[in-house]
């Protein structure tokens, strides 16, 4: 289904911020500069709709709630995505391939889809503006059409049993709904919306065959986020979020798909199904933490080839460190790309919400005690990728893969029935875990790749490593490792349980990127840690660990990367789908001629200055005839009918100095070199004679209000 709106005024949805101090309310739009609505503001346009109609008797109240749940514990029956403008993909592919900065930024592109509006508030007694009062709004432009995409969530039973009444009575809220955005009872924000059923395609979920099951296998998912994701902080702060993806989100998932009693029956078998962590992924590499012993000089930056040498402390001496003063690197996830460490980092972001009064009759949010409340959500922006493993015998892979592949419309984490969480969850390939060949070593380095839960003799949480060593010695078949050089860090990790409904209990945890050595008087099999997991809740992704063996020829260099921006080829900007490259391009083409306007009378200014008695007449006739005349030529013709000879002759030689078509020959010669243009940019005579000439009257007008300010003064 689709919710489809067209403004049939001009909108603003307000972001809570404001821009370089010349907005002071702003609309929100994406990284690229397109404006977009917020789904958590349409959806609760669609609430209150449904909630009158629920007062007017139309809807029962159990009705109402079936569709849209109710606070706290009861989640409602449809999800909904941001909308976005028709064309919306195209566009941003259109702007992708282009690799003209200049032109593209998001201000450029959200200049061509808004304006700004200004206002101020007037004394009621004397009738005047009130001082420091002035506001300026931007504003989407009105005739504008977005479009949302809208799910009925799959596990809702009532949907299930009665999907016609419960659509109709959706679709009859989304009609209801003449109004969005602030401002709404001063002339902004009216729309027309209409629920559309049509169906849409389903992505698909598994790319994997059964037959390539083995008795046990290593799953390979990725998630790409087409929305922001919110993975809430287990310290309860809605202001901050996680940056990676849980594994008991995702084991969530696939129990939803599964269902209860199937799901049970998966966890019953013999062997633990273990969903290790999504962590960012860049060119189908996984990124994993990086090591805390990983540290570099203060104040140290990336060279100018993207390199950094930070000094491996596991392996570094007091001779290694003289004179040298350390700091943690402070690198969040590294990955092997095109054979060298490349440094990833997950990019977040802050969005700004409120909820209105529980009178309806206060048309905005207050902040008091009624009610309503101003807010901030932190998420994992959009766009990006995340990746990890699923770790299952053949039966319990098999079930899971029947269980992804029924999947519909995709959401994780929190505030996934609007706005957040829209993701493509996809099983791309699969491993055979076998026994390898016997690696004997004495000594290896030991890195945590994510949050580990230990439990002492005693069945009390502890962060003591020596709990650990007791877990690395089980696996390794040794009673004798000597743990060396361990940098830690202790994180604190909670959650909520929704089938409890009840917190998980926080406590502190060995965190992630913790590294140390570990070393045997016996040597030990290597290989043995692979795969594997220790500690407690592992199939929630607690507990993975990376063993290596300690290098040979150890160094106390290690070269780590920025990541490179991607090159694309730059195709030429005329040949595009949605005309938004055109649309930049006239933009561009409008300012440099506003450029060059100026740029011509700034050389010319002493020389006006010497006639300024009679300027300020001169402009005030060209001004007037530029209001009736419509081409360069027919304002010559005017001019020369000037009966005063100085003002005559004053304004020929003012448009003598800006003749459009020369200035237009130049600037569009520039363009076509800059931007690798098939063919310049051409407008109408019309057209390019009302812009220059409305520029360089404009710019007159204030010259000679500049030279009249500086005779009074003198």
């Amino acid at each position: 289904m689709k919710i489809k709106i067209e403004l049939l005024s001009d909108l603003c949805t307000c972001s809570g911020e404001t821009y370089n101090s010349m907005v002071d309310m702003d609309v929100v739009y994406d990284e690229n500069g397109i404006p977009y609505i917020p789904a958590k503001r349409l959806k609760g346009c669609v609430r209150e709709s449904a909630l009158e109609m629920q007062e007017l008797g139309i809807i029962t109240a159990e009705e109402y709630e079936k569709i849209f749940g109710r606070e706290g514990n009861v989640r409602s029956a449809f999800s909904l995505s941001n909308a976005y403008i028709l064309g919306f993909d195209e566009a941003v592919e259109d702007l992708k391939n282009c690799t003209y900065k200049d032109l593209l930024s998001p201000q450029n592109v959200l200049n061509q889809y808004t304006y700004i509006r200004t206002q101020t508030a007037v004394n009621l007694k004397t009738g005047v503006a009130e001082d420091s009062s002035l506001r300026t709004i931007r504003v989407v432009k009105k005739g504008l059409k977005f479009e949302a995409e809208c799910n009925w969530n799959e596990e809702n039973q009532e949907v299930v049993k009665h999907p016609k009444e419960i659509s109709e009575i959706l679709k009859q809220a989304v009609s209801l709904v003449k109004h969005i955005g602030v401002s709404r009872t001063r002339g902004l924000g009216l729309v027309e919306m209409e629920l559309d059923e049509e169906e849409q395609k389903q992505a698909e979920h598994v790319l994997i065959k059964k037959e390539k099951l083995a008795e046990h296998n290593k799953i390979h998912y990725q998630i790409d986020l087409k929305s922001p994701l919110i993975c809430k902080s287990p310290k309860g702060n809605q202001a901050q979020t996680q940056d990676y993806i849980t594994g008991s989100k995702v084991l969530g998932l696939i129990a939803g798909a599964m269902g209860k009693e199937e799901y049970q029956n998966l966890l019953a078998m013999d062997d633990e199904i273990i969903v290790s962590n999504a962590y960012i992924t860049e060119k189908k590499e996984r990124g994993v933490p990086a090591r805390l012993s990983w540290q570099k000089e203060k104040d140290q930056p990336y060279e100018t080839n993207g390199r950094m040498k930070l000094t491996e402390m596991l392996e570094a001496s007091k001779k290694d460190m003289k004179d040298k003063q350390i700091t943690p690197s402070k690198i969040a996830y590294i990955a092997n790309i095109d054979k060298k460490k490349t440094v990833l980092s997950v990019e977040t972001e802050i969005s700004y919400h409120h909820q209105r009064p529980r009178d309806k009759s206060i048309g905005r949010a207050t902040g008091k005690e009624d009610g309503s409340s101003f807010y901030q959500l932190a998420s994992i922006c959009s766009g990006q990728s995340f990746s990890g493993y699923i770790y299952a015998n053949r039966e319990q892979a098999e079930k899971i893969i029947d269980a992804v592949f029924g999947l519909g419309k995709v959401r994780m984490g929190y505030g996934r029935s609007s706005e957040f969480g829209v993701v493509d969850f996809v099983l791309d390939s699969v491993t055979a875990i076998k026994p390898s060949k016997q690696r004997k070593v004495k000594e290896a380095i030991v890195t945590l790749l994510s949050d580990v839960i230990l439990y002492n003799e005693n069945g009390m949480l502890t962060t003591d490593i020596k709990v650990l060593k007791k877990y690395l010695e089980e696996i390794a078949g040794v009673d004798n490792f000597k743990i060396e050089k361990p940098y830690l860090q202790f994180d604190t990790i909670g959650g909520f349980n929704v089938t409890w409904g009840a917190r998980k209990p926080i406590f502190n945890v060995l965190g992630k990127g913790s590294t140390f050595l570990i070393s045997s008087e016996k040597e030990f099999d290597i290989n043995l840690f692979s795969n594997q997991f220790v500690g407690e809740r592992v199939s929630e992704g607690y507990g993975e660990i990376k063993v290596d063996a300690k290098p040979k020829k150890p160094s106390v260099s290690v070269e780590v990367y920025k990541k490179k921006p991607k090159i694309q080829m730059t195709k030429n900007l005329q040949n595009e789908k949605t005309g938004i490259i055109n649309i930049l391009l006239e933009s561009e083409f409008e300012r440099r001629l506003q450029k060059e306007v100026r740029k011509k009378l700034e050389g010319r200014q002493n020389q006006y200055r010497r006639k300024e008695d009679i300027l300020n007449a001169a402009v005030s006739k060209l001004r007037m005839i530029f209001k009736n005349e419509l081409s360069y030529e027919a304002m010559k013709e005017q001019v020369d009918g000037i009966e005063n000879d100085a003002k005559n002759t004053l304004c020929k030689d003012l448009i003598k100095l800006i003749v459009p078509d020369e200035i237009a020959r130049t600037i569009q010669t520039e363009m076509k070199k800059d931007y690798n243009l098939k063919y310049p940019i051409e407008w109408e005579k019309e057209r390019l004679y009302r812009v220059v000439y409305s520029a360089y009257l404009t710019e007159l007008k204030y010259f000679t209000k500049i030279l009249q300010k500086k005779g009074e003064n003198e």
